[in-house]
């Protein structure tokens, strides 16, 4: 089961991150990071997709995946042609 934060639910919205890239990103990105923060161990899973790269940040709390938070990757490349 995935539980998704107001704070999560805000900067998909905000970046135009649909619900099922995030759900596709929890089931098949890659583990990119893994830390301890407040008590709970946070993971951070990386998926490319097409036409971008996403990451969502989550934490495990028994069965539940919690989104804290999700973003799309942008290129250090990217911003200089800006």
């Amino acid at each position: 089961m995935i539980e998704i934060s107001e704070h999560a639910e805000k900067a998909m919205s905000d970046d135009g991150i649909p619900e099922d890239e995030v759900r596709n990103c929890l089931e098949h990105g890659e583990l990119e990071i893994k830390q301890f923060v407040k008590d709970e161990i946070r993971y951070g899973k990386k998926l490319e997709l097409k036409n971008k790269t996403i990451m969502v940040i989550y934490t495990l709390r028994e069965k539940i995946q919690r989104v804290i938070t999700c973003y799309i990757i942008r290129r250090k490349k990217q911003w200089q042609n800006k």
